[in-house]
């Protein structure tokens, strides 16, 4: 059995797709399907959820990344005791028709706590293996980064001449964007819209994931349980997924593109400056 995790926001077209890529798997493991929404869905979007063979979970608030889908997480080991769960973002497909199967093929080979596949998209820069702050040095960097661009765009002339400074930059060179591994890697640390969590892993927290963030880095958090606990992480790229980057923040901010940067740094921040105060405490919640 493998359960997938499906955290739904707004896109209900997108969260759709996602399902019905899990369904065409072929494969005789047995699937379960829960969809967690960060309460945003209507009664007409329900309906159309409720086709499927899903298990819907409706939360009375946005509860963000982590403890949406810890909630999801235990729903889907209470009811199913899975082999794996498989939490992916609603923004992603698997095309992959033996998807499945190869999780399999890759925990015999190598018993696995994480397992991240390759991430295919459209440009951007969604990949594994994930590069993660490490010290408190390079978070400290990225905060004081975080809060001049809140500043930048909270000022409508200085957040007008960024962009025209991107848009000129863009016109003479074409951006760089990062590259999925191409060889299998272990020990590292995995992006966060496609993860694949085995029973060994599960079992030994309380929570899939940090539970105390909103947004925003919650690969750093996994990267030092790994560190701490010795943990197997997985990198796989012979197993694949297609991520449409950015999806979620873009369809909550249509047309508001100061006031995504602002909430995105914002929210980015708070993770930093509670990775770096666990980084410096050693505290990343102890096994069960």
């Amino acid at each position: 059995m493998i359960s997938f995790i499906v955290l739904h926001y707004k896109n209900i077209n997108d969260t759709i797709e996602c399902i019905r890529s899990i369904l065409k798997q072929k494969t005789n493991k047995k699937i379960s399907i829960v969809v967690v929404d960060n309460d945003t869905l209507n009664d007409f979007d329900e309906k159309k959820l409720k086709k499927f063979d899903v298990d819907l979970i409706k939360l009375d608030s946005n509860l963000g990344f982590a403890k949406a889908n810890n909630i999801g997480c235990k729903h889907a080991i209470n009811k199913y005791n899975p082999d794996f769960l498989c939490v992916i973002n609603n923004d992603t497909v698997i095309d992959q028709l033996n998807f499945i199967d190869k999780i399999y093929e890759c925990y015999k080979k190598y018993s696995f706590d994480i397992l991240g596949p390759k991430i295919i998209t459209d440009g951007g820069d969604s990949v594994n293996p994930f590069p993660v702050y490490k010290s408190v040095e390079q978070i400290d960097a990225a905060i004081k980064k975080s809060e001049l661009l809140i500043k930048i765009y909270s000022n409508f002339v200085l957040s007008f001449l960024l962009n025209l400074y991107f848009k000129t930059k863009l016109f003479f060179k074409k951006p760089i964007h990062l590259k999925n591994g191409e060889c299998l890697e272990k020990k590292i640390a995995l992006h966060g819209c496609a993860l694949i969590f085995s029973k060994k892993y599960y079992d030994l927290y309380d929570y899939v994931f940090y539970n105390d963030t909103f947004l925003y880095h919650e690969e750093e958090f996994l990267y030092q349980r790994i560190l701490r606990d010795n943990l197997v992480s997985v990198y796989d790229p012979d197993i694949e997924i297609f991520h449409k980057e950015g999806a979620s923040l873009n369809n909550n901010f249509k047309n508001q593109e100061r006031k995504k940067m602002i909430f995105r740094n914002t929210e980015i921040i708070k993770s930093l400056q509670l990775l770096k105060k666990n980084i410096e405490e050693n505290d990343y919640e102890e096994k069960k």
